[in-house]
């Protein structure tokens, strides 16, 4: 079985597998046998394991096997017959990592300070895993016969960069992510897929390169990877979506 949460519910709920406890946050304290033990193999049936997705959404697993490779090196645990006030949930996290087996077929973990581990994903959650969300399993492969543009119809300086890649002769699809949710989930995965932060609009796809914002010179150097041929410069296309030279 498998659970899916957007940050921060995670932290909030379910890798706590309870409210926090009513006392206030604090440093955990020095020593590690204040906290009760916990056991972590691959037949544990009292374990939850909690891995963060490069969306910066969790998942949250009944098996370590189910695991994915990209995320087992750090993955939030939690023994279910402990209660939230007898592991410190308010105060720490109990972090595995399932990438290798001590000698008795157990997983190490470490006691990580909550606060410290919430922060550092606010700071930057992709780093946390490169595992995509299900939604980006499907993502379409990049044409390689054409450019794909993502903009959106207020954009200036999308409208400036379709009329350069007209001029050059380059074949495009231009796709507005205001109004095409079809776009947005498309963009924001292959964002993920690339470990690149979205900040604005133009977004081109070139032949599986993504380019943030409007860089004339390389997306005249990625065009070369494109299949189709580049037409004469100053041949506009047909009006329309998809860009391509006049006849």
């Amino acid at each position: 079985m498998r659970w899916r949460f957007v940050w921060p519910a995670l932290i909030v709920w379910i890798a706590l597998g309870a409210c926090p406890d009513d006392e206030p946050p604090r440093a955990p304290p020095d020593k590690p046998e204040d906290f009760a033990p916990i056991q972590i193999t691959d037949q544990a049936e009292h374990i939850l394991y909690t891995y963060m997705l490069a969306d910066g959404s969790f998942e949250t697993v009944e098996r370590a096997s189910a695991v994915p490779a990209e995320a087992r090196d750090q993955v939030i645990v939690v023994d279910t017959r402990l209660s939230p006030r007898e592991r410190k949930s308010g105060q720490v996290l109990y972090i595995a990592d399932l990438k290798k087996k001590n000698e008795d077929g157990t997983y190490s973990y470490s006691l990580v300070s909550r606060f410290k581990f919430e922060r550092d994903l606010v700071r930057d959650p992709s780093a946390a895993s490169g595992v995509l969300p299900p939604e980006c399993a499907e993502l379409p492969p990049s044409p390689r016969d054409r450019v794909i543009m993502y903009a959106t119809s207020w954009c200036g300086v999308c409208r400036a960069a379709a009329v350069f890649l007209e001029k050059e002769g380059i074949p495009f699809e231009r796709k507005d992510v205001e109004i095409d949710p079809a776009a947005q989930r498309e963009l924001a995965c292959k964002a993920l897929k690339a470990g690149k932060r979205l900040s604005g609009v133009p977004v081109f796809d070139l032949a599986g390169e993504l380019l943030l914002g409007f860089d004339r010179d390389m997306i005249v150097r990625l065009a070369g990877r494109l299949r189709a041929p580049i037409s004469t410069p100053g041949r506009s296309p047909q009006p329309g979506q998809t860009g391509s030279p006049a006849p």
